[in-house]
């Protein structure tokens, strides 16, 4: 054995001096990483203490490394301890489940290190109380061997506030325009792999200014929200989705749609169900509700809120109440007027308007006895344009005084051609829009024409509906007395359609109402109708009242209101608007008489 040492006595020694310097080595690193450890524990415990938001730091096992002073209003906890051992933990309400702080850990750890995860939309709670924060989980020193996950605590509560104002209507507290923007491409990415259908429909309260100005601003807002809460329970009933994206519409998202039938049937009834309740609050108005339904994807992602809006625009000019459908090749298409605002203008410059004039006849006479002036525009390429393709853009663009101006203007001085000429004295009807009712000096306007042209005020009449006159009836009453105290006539138009038509009567100094086509047009098929005609007639004729029946078109109808005693008689089927000279050819026959009777006596 001595041999054998005394052979190898230096190898020997080699390696247990080799040995020892590994010993060392590794005591000093293990020193040195403790060290490193406890200097980047320093570190986080300095940083974090100048952070002004709650963080806390935790080691792989989920040790205490530090926690600053805003910490612990959520957690009571020092260096060193452990989750367990910590006296206080809260409670985060995250998508309706409860979560721990461990649960959050944990599935943090299940997620790559290295890497952040930020979690919104999170309510914590303790004892005291609850607040809306977001959290962001983030881990250090994995290529070290040691990894430190921290957590952040952010309070949220000033951006719930600015989310609340940009995404949720100040009204009725529903999600705005912005939100539903967000879900609604939030839906289309989720529902984009399955080609499953979806529909977009924008709901309207129509003629909704109108009603402001009748009911008045807080009882407006009162409407909109019966509407709010009828269609916030009817979705959360149906799994719907509900925005409140302007003053008077309304957007939902119907999930899960088959067919397109079946979305209209949806929001036909969610219609009627409006309009009913709207009607039992105040029976006194007269409330439809329009739509506009756009289909996905149909209708692609970046076109199927538009389309929705421009199906509700086709919806309210076929007239109130209705609901339109996009088409799918509506998306690359553009639904706007044939008419442009400078082509408006233009137009008054030039004096491409004219006057067309229907007749108005006696009926027990058979003579003409005046005509109501209906503005049509010579447009240089496109022709006679008919009012309803442009009077909606001259009252948007704000020409709508002046074109009634024009309309006052050109029917008095052919009042005072057909004078110079020696037609016989007839009576011209000009329709008054609420623009020119707004105009303060509009008596004193209409009094100046006729006087320079030296026209019997008798022979003008002003047509308003029963909508402008209950604008304000003060001030109706006010530009009414006016009018009659010139010798103007007034006439009530489409008599029995507006808000309080049988009380205007007697207010107002009416000196004839225009029973509308509404009621006057299917009279023989429909018995109440008929009734309804006869009592109109009758109260009007108790209070001093003419009665002219408008929209008559065929034989039978004419027979039936002179059989009932109505006044007067106008209609296609005596004479459609024609141009002045036309009509310049009807009043200047001395046989009107007879020519009336021959209308009469011809089938349909």
């Amino acid at each position: 054995m001595y041999d054998f040492f005394g052979e190898h006595f230096i190898e020997i020694i080699s390696i247990m001096i080799t040995t020892l310097v590994l010993i060392l080595l590794y005591l000093n690193q293990k020193r040195q990483t403790k060290v490193l450890r406890q200097n980047k524990e320093n570190i986080f415990m300095i940083s974090s203490r100048l952070i002004d938001h709650p963080v806390i730091i935790f080691s792989d096992t989920y040790q205490v490394i530090c926690a600053n002073e805003q910490i612990q209003k959520f957690i009571k906890a020092k260096r060193g301890d452990s989750l367990e051992e910590i006296s206080k933990l809260p409670i985060f309400l995250i998508d309706g489940k409860e979560k721990s702080l461990i649960d959050l850990l944990d599935i943090y750890r299940e997620r790559v290190t290295d890497d952040t995860l930020y979690i919104t939309d999170v309510s914590v709670s303790n004892q005291r109380d609850e607040k809306p924060v977001s959290l962001r989980l983030s881990s250090a020193g994995a290529d070290k061997g040691t990894v430190y996950i921290g957590v952040a605590i952010f309070d949220a509560t000033e951006h719930l506030e600015l989310s609340k104002i940009y995404y949720q209507n100040t009204v009725t507290g529903l999600p705005n325009h912005n939100k539903a923007m967000a879900d609604i491409g939030l839906m289309a990415h989720h529902y984009a792999p399955s080609n499953k259908r979806f529909a977009v429909a924008v709901i309207s309260i129509d003629n909704f200014l109108e009603i402001i100005s009748i009911v008045g601003y807080k009882e407006s807002l009162h409407i909109v929200s019966l509407i709010a809460r009828y269609l916030q329970a009817v979705s959360v009933k149906n799994n719907l989705k509900l925005y409140h994206v302007t003053s008077n519409n309304f957007l939902l998202i119907l999930p899960h749609v088959q067919t397109i039938q079946e979305s209209n049937l949806l929001v036909e009834k969610y219609k009627t169900d409006c309009e009913a309740l709207l009607h039992s609050s105040n029976a006194q108005l007269h409330y439809t509700i329009s739509s506009g339904i756009s289909i996905y994807p149909d209708n692609g992602i970046e076109n199927l809120v538009n389309s929705a809006y421009k199906a509700l625009l086709l919806a309210k000019r076929q007239g109130l109440g209705y609901t339109m459908i996009a088409q799918a090749d509506q998306k690359n298409t553009e639904v706007e007027s044939p008419i442009k605002y400078s082509e408006i203008k233009r137009a008054l410059e030039q004096e491409e308007f004219m006057l067309y004039y229907q007749p108005i006849y006696h009926t027990e006479k058979g003579t003409v006895v005046g005509a109501e002036a209906l503005i049509r525009w010579k447009h240089p390429t496109k022709g006679i344009v008919p009012p309803g393709l442009f009077l909606p853009l001259v009252e948007k663009t704000g020409f709508m005084k002046h074109l009634g101006e024009y309309v006052a203007k050109e029917a008095v001085e052919q009042l005072a051609i057909w004078k110079k000429l020696g037609f016989q004295e007839i009576q011209v009807s000009i329709n008054l829009s609420l623009r020119e009712f707004e105009t303060m000096d509009y008596p004193l306007i209409l009094d100046t024409l006729l006087h320079n042209n030296l026209i019997n005020t008798s022979q003008l009449k002003v047509e308003v509906t029963e909508n402008i006159a209950m604008v304000n009836e003060k001030y109706s009453a006010k530009q009414f007395a006016k009018l009659k105290k010139l010798g103007i006539g007034i006439s009530l138009d489409d008599f029995g359609t507006g808000y309080s038509s049988f009380s205007m009567l007697e207010a107002f100094p009416i000196e004839t109402l225009k029973i509308d086509r509404s009621f006057v047009g299917d009279m023989p098929k429909n018995k109440d109708h008929k009734t309804i005609v006869q009592a109109m007639i009758a109260m009007a004729h108790t209070l001093g009242i003419k009665v002219i029946a408008e929209g008559i078109e065929d034989q039978k109808t004419a027979e039936i209101l002179k059989v009932l005693g109505c006044d007067y008689m106008q209609g296609y089927y005596f004479g459609r608007p024609m141009p002045v000279f036309e009509f310049q050819e009807l009043i200047r026959s001395d046989d009107q008489v007879s020519n009336f009777d021959d209308i009469i006596a011809l089938e349909p």
